[in-house]
């Protein structure tokens, strides 16, 4: 990479962790919260559902105005406003209140993605390793949520993480401001114009395909990041240590999500030289298994099948991008990429209030085996797209 792409991939990388700081700050604090409001699984999971329909439904008008007025001003208006409403976190003392705030912050953290993936797509020579290494520091922001807002959470009050996290936003904005327009793109991406030789069609079977596995993955990803601390608490023992389970969910759970970024640093690369719907294909096939492993087991057994699901789980996500620009013209991959995230966190995010709904009658362990039905239509739609598919491209 040159000296400008570096520069812009730091800035998207940061912004990567954070929105995924954003999204992940209220699960590992559900045992805090069930206290502080009063509430149960249930209205924290439509909690987490609300800011996630903001996440997804927001990504329609982004992947639009991504390729209408470029990138760079929504990733400026994701970083100024989520921050803003994550710094006034500090007077809420009711869920009605804290669900409001968390939705409209939902809105402005969906800039991110169809905004992100469309620089990504159109300034990067080498695509697949870019979005692996923007993947891999948004999975650290997944992986890293549990643990430090847990023990934020704990040490210091539930409110610290939001603070704290709406400081770095706007800190982030700061320094996107600054950045010359050489560094990140201001053009919209109707400048750019469709290879030589590369169609304008759109193979709309196969996309719709892709999308249904999109739609399969996000009701699974929301299902499990939304209880998979308090299961580790459940589940998992610290032997000798004292711990709570607030700290004993977090800290598990961290530990199992950071080895998602190493399946996203394999699956980029490999997605640059092989066929990546074999890659797809096969990572959904194998991490079907482990989800159920990890509603059949507890203590280490669980542990692992968790870091096994996170490394074929977060594999994914390059090779989806990856995808996404095979599949679509130059034109309309903002717009591609934007409902590729409605589809994923909108939609996928009706999971983290059924699921509490769920976890409330049936226990923690039920959620998992549902999740796991789920992930394994997705692997099946992964191979008829597979199947669908030349190796030349799609058709």
């Amino acid at each position: 990479m040159n000296s400008e792409e570096k520069k812009t991939l730091g800035l998207l990388a940061a912004s990567h962790n954070l929105v995924h700081l954003f999204e992940g700050v209220l699960p590992p604090l559900i045992p805090l919260l069930l206290l502080e409001f009063g509430t149960d699984y249930f209205h924290l999971g439509l909690a987490v559902t609300l800011f996630s329909y903001g996440f997804g439904l927001g990504a329609l008008p982004a992947g639009y105005l991504s390729d209408r007025f470029g990138p760079k001003r929504l990733i400026l208006i994701y970083l100024f406003g989520s921050g803003v409403l994550f710094t006034c976190i500090f007077p809420i003392d009711s869920l009605l209140s804290y669900a409001v705030v968390m939705t409209v912050a939902g809105v402005f953290c969906s800039l991110y993605h169809p905004a992100a993936n469309t620089l990504i797509a159109f300034k990067f020579q080498e695509k697949g390793k870019a979005f692996a290494l923007n993947g891999i520091v948004g999975s650290f922001g997944v992986a890293m949520a549990p643990l430090l807002s847990a023990s934020l959470g704990s040490a210091f009050g539930w409110k610290t993480p939001h603070i704290l996290y709406g400081l770095i936003g706007l800190g982030l904005g700061w320094w996107g401001f600054r950045l010359k327009e050489s560094g990140i793109s201001t053009a919209g991406a109707n400048g750019f114009k469709t290879k030589p030789g590369v169609s304008d069609r759109i193979p709309y079977p196969t996309l719709i395909m892709f999308y249904a596995t999109a739609v399969m993955l996000g009701i699974t990803y929301k299902g499990i990041m939304t209880f998979l601390p308090a299961y580790m608490a459940e589940q998992v023992t610290t032997g000798g240590f004292k711990m709570d389970a607030v700290a004993i969910g977090g800290t598990f759970a961290t530990f199992a999500l950071m080895f998602g970024g190493f399946g996203q640093y394999i699956a980029g690369h490999l997605t640059d030289r092989y066929r990546p719907e074999g890659i797809y294909a096969g990572a959904l096939v194998i991490g079907a298994v482990f989800v159920f492993m990890m509603a059949k087991s507890s203590g280490v057994l669980l542990v692992i099948s968790a870091v096994v699901y996170a490394f074929f789980y977060f594999s994914t996500q390059p090779t989806q991008n990856y995808l996404l620009t095979r599949y679509l013209p130059a034109n309309r991959r903002g717009m591609g990429f934007g409902i590729h995230f409605f589809l994923t966190f909108g939609v996928g995010s009706t999971a983290a209030a059924v699921s509490g709904y769920i976890a409330d009658r049936f226990g923690l362990t039920t959620v998992f085996y549902i999740m796991g039905v789920f992930f394994t239509t997705a692997a099946v739609l992964s191979i008829f797209l597979l199947l669908r598919t030349p190796a030349e491209g799609a058709r």
